[in-house]
Formats: C-alpha cells, structure tokens, sequence
C-alpha cells in the first residue's frame, strides 16, 4: 500500500469530481455479487452463519482500499469500521433466526393400579368323602345258558328279551336232522322188546331162550337213552323260573360254538344292586360290610356292600376279571314289591371323614410343578406358601400343614 502524503498536491488530482453515489453503488454491486455468488457456491451445508457474516465482510474490506484511493484512507477506515459492525450484526442476528431447542420430555408418570384380593379366612370345620351315584338292580341268580358238550347250527330261539319263563321251558334247539323220529321209533322198539321179553316169560320160557329176550331189550333201551341224550344236548331249558336278560342276535342256521352264551336268565326273587365306577381307584376305599344309603322311587332304603374288587371272585375269563375290578355290589333291606330288574335306585356311601381341621375352598389349592401351594395376603402382597393337603372334595379341602386359622387365603389369580 502507498503511503498517503497530504504535503505532496502532486499525487491528487487537480480537478477530481465528486463520485456519482449511484454508480458507485452499482459499482460495488457488480463487483461483491459475482464473489458473493462464488462464495455461496462453496459453502458447504450446515456451517455456521457467524462464518457466513465473515465472509460477507471480507469483501468490503477489499472494496475500502478501493474506496481510499477514491475518498482518502480516513474516509475508507470509516466505511470499513461500519462494514464490520454491519457485517457482525448480521451474524448475531442470523444465530437468533434458529429456532429454540426443545428440552428433554420427561416421562409420564403412571400411578400404580391398587390390586384387589377375593380372598377367605382358613377355617376349622368338617370334611367328608362320599361315593355317590346310581345303582341297578340286578338278580342274584343269574344263569348264563350254552352248549356245554359240542355246537352245532341253530335251529330257533324260542324267547325274547323280557320273557319270563319257568323251570324246564324251552328255550333254544339246534338242528338235529331225524333225530327227533329216530327217538320216537326207538321208543316203539323198546315197548315191543319189553312185551316179547313179558310174553316169554308168561309161557314158562326159562334159560337162554328167556335170556335173550332179556338182552333184546338191555339193547333197545341203551339205544334209546342214547338217542333222548343226543336230542337233549341239542337243546337248552330254563334251570328256573325268572325273566330272559338276554338274548344273542342269531338267526335260524347261524353256527354256534360250545359254550356260547346265547340267552341269559334271572330270578327275579333274589334281588341285587351293583355300581360300576368309572375309574378302580373310586373303589380302592370300600369295604365289605360298609352301610349304603339308598333311594328308590322318593324312598329311603339301608343297604350293605356285599363284594369290592378286592373280595371279588377270581377267574382266568379276563373280560370277568375286567368287570369286577370296577363293580360294586350291595343288598337292600327291605325291597319293595314290584322291582324289576334293571330298575335305578340312588346310593351314597361315605368313604371318609375328617372333624376340626382346617378347610379352604378347593379352587384356592394351586399345583405347579410337583409343588402344592396357595397364594396369602399378607400386608396387602400376596405370599405363596406350600401346604399338605389332606381328605379333597368337589368344593373343599382339608389342610394338613402349611396353614393357620385366620390367614386371609387368596382365590382370584
């Protein structure tokens, strides 16, 4: 930069005009706005705007050494002094422009929902165990009719379910051919052999002649037994007096093996009652002589266990063997007149019982895991503590260990 030597009129000039303001403006604009424009072009986003307010300013500290050389260096300092206060302004007031940053939200607090408790006192009471349910009568004497000695096809089955019958009546036949008139002509030959035999010995006839009308007859008659037995296996009689239980679904020609049940009888002057549990552990607790409460018809009746699975007669038949580990069966004082069999009757038989001891309702009893527990209230927190139950029923359960009378035992999950 020359220096400025105000002595020296030789270095101003002589006749210097007064600058048009106007296109001294136009001047400068031209000139800052292509720099401007470059300027811009290279800034890059996000610098901040204080950078931005120099970069304004650097231009018009290089137009003031222009403008010395117009209006004199003392002029220029000014222009120049108000370019940068212009300039920092301009910064400041580009930092006001951002908008406020937002604080940190504080998260909204959640009052905690106050738990309520369905809840019951553990108390000292009673408990009892019953087996309950309906029982049949059935008769007592009960005979299943078969062929013992050989099969054969059938012929007819003179009864139906229902029935009743007396001792010796006829109840099925099988298909024997001529047996039935070989019989009858046996019969007539063993009547002539037993009139020539008579003859013979009305006329004094002694020795072997006698004898052999003596054997002639010995042979009609074996012949004739022979017979009669062929034509009674073949056929099955009632052994007494009672009503047809059942009956096999045969037809006329159907085979039928030996030892086939094909109709059953029973007496219905023998009355029985049996109960068949769903489960054998339903009858583990029973015993023979054990009290039954029973109703029949609106009626009370006192009856008594006569046989459990463990008195129960035993027997090779597996399907037997089966049945009788689930039946029960009992007697009824006192039957009234008129009971048939397959009559429904109501029975209660008590298994257990436990006085003063603690009880809870059934449903308050959890399990998880091998472990038997129930949840407490205690200062308003539930606490689970582990207990030994003892005699349960559909609604309570007695409590052996783990709890006392008082405790507040909670029932809702």
């Amino acid at each position: 930069m020359e220096p400025l030597h105000l002595n020296e009129p030789s270095h101003r000039p002589e006749h210097r005009q007064k600058p048009d303001l106007h296109q001294l403006h136009q001047h400068q604009h031209q000139q800052y706005q292509p720099h401007q424009q470059h300027r811009n072009h290279q800034r890059q986003p996000g610098e901040h705007l204080q950078q931005n307010g120099r970069q304004r300013v650097l231009p018009h500290l290089r137009q003031s050494r222009r403008l010395g050389r117009l209006f004199g260096y003392a002029t220029a300092a000014r222009l120049a002094a108000l370019a940068l206060t212009l300039g920092a302004s301009l910064a400041l007031t580009g930092c006001s422009l951002l908008p406020a940053e937002e604080g940190t939200l504080k998260p909204p607090l959640i009052q905690p929902t106050e738990e309520t408790f369905d809840v019951v006192e553990a108390a000292r009471g009673n408990i009892q165990t019953y087996l309950q349910g309906n029982v049949s009568f059935v008769s007592s004497a009960v005979e299943s009719i078969s062929f013992k000695e050989s099969g054969g096809r059938l012929k007819a089955i003179h009864v139906a379910l229902g029935d009743q019958v007396k001792a010796g009546d006829l109840l099925v036949e099988l298909e024997t051919g001529d047996l039935e008139l070989q019989v009858k002509l046996q019969r007539l030959s063993v009547e002539r052999a037993q009139l020539s035999y008579k003859s013979a010995k009305a006329s004094g006839l002694e020795g072997d002649d006698l004898r052999y009308k003596e054997i002639d007859l010995e042979r009609e008659t074996l012949t004739l037994a022979a017979l009669e037995q062929r034509l009674s296996q073949s056929r099955l009689y009632s052994p007494f007096s009672g009503t047809v239980t059942y009956v096999d679904q045969l037809k006329e020609g159907d085979g039928v093996s030996a030892y086939q049940s094909i109709v059953t009888v029973a007496d219905p002057a023998s009355m029985q009652l049996t109960y068949i549990a769903g489960n054998a552990q339903d009858l583990l607790p029973v015993e023979p002589g054990m009290p039954v409460s029973l109703k029949y018809k609106g009626k009370d009746y006192m009856g008594k266990v006569l046989q459990t699975p463990s008195n129960a007669p035993v027997t090779t038949d597996q399907a037997k063997a089966d049945r009788n580990a689930v039946t029960m069966i009992m007697s009824m004082d006192g039957i009234p007149e008129g009971v048939n069999v397959g009559d429904v009757a109501e029975m209660r038989l008590e298994l257990q019982k436990r006085e003063n001891v603690i009880i809870i309702p059934r449903s308050a009893v959890r399990s998880y895991m091998g472990r038997t527990y129930v949840q407490i209230a205690e200062d308003d927190r539930r606490k689970e503590v582990d207990v030994e139950v003892g005699l349960t029923t559909s609604t309570a359960a007695e409590i052996v260990q783990g709890l006392e009378v008082g405790q507040k035992i909670i029932l809702n999950n």
